[in-house]
């Protein structure tokens, strides 16, 4: 029985030289790696495979898109006006945040996260934004608190310190 080759080797092309130290060439950028099945096997290959830059199916997580914002009523040309166009990138931590305000707005229970309807609504519209567990989304609405309260203290010490100072 012929063991099966690792479809890495669909990107890689093994070079010719010493056979005790084999070396491999990537076919979009030409980088060589070591591919010696026993020591080095072919997790570095993958690892490379994410990140170059010339492989066509590479998803570059920090590329920006471009969506269209529509205006809030009645723009600049009345009702004819279609809205703006704006690059926006994926951020993890806004989506988190995003999560938390939504849960704290709509009074929502922390296990709603755990529903299925609405991990399916969230994969739907960003696949790579992984779903907090309950836990996760009630230490962030506790830190949001926390964080709020202070920025609260300070601009009500900003206010007494221009009160003490007028009178």
């Amino acid at each position: 029985m012929i063991k099966k080759k690792s479809q890495i080797w669909d990107h890689f092309t093994k070079l010719d030289g010493d056979p005790t130290t084999p070396r491999a060439e990537c076919n979009y950028c030409g980088k060589d790696y070591a591919c010696h099945t026993i020591i080095h096997g072919t997790s570095n290959m993958w690892s490379h495979l994410k990140v170059c830059k010339k492989f066509p199916f590479v998803v570059d997580k920090k590329q920006k898109k471009l969506v269209l914002e529509p205006n809030k009523v009645g723009g600049e040309l009345g009702d004819r006006s279609v809205g703006t166009l704006k690059a926006i990138c994926y951020d993890y931590d806004e989506c988190r945040k995003a999560l938390v305000k939504m849960v704290i707005i709509d009074e929502l229970p922390f296990n709603f996260v755990d529903g299925k309807g609405f991990r399916l609504f969230s994969r739907t519209l960003k696949p790579r934004f992984d779903i907090s567990s309950r836990f996760t989304v009630m230490r962030d609405c506790l830190k949001l608190y926390v964080e709020e309260k202070e920025r609260l203290n300070r601009a009500l010490k900003g206010q007494r310190l221009c009160l003490t100072t007028d009178t």
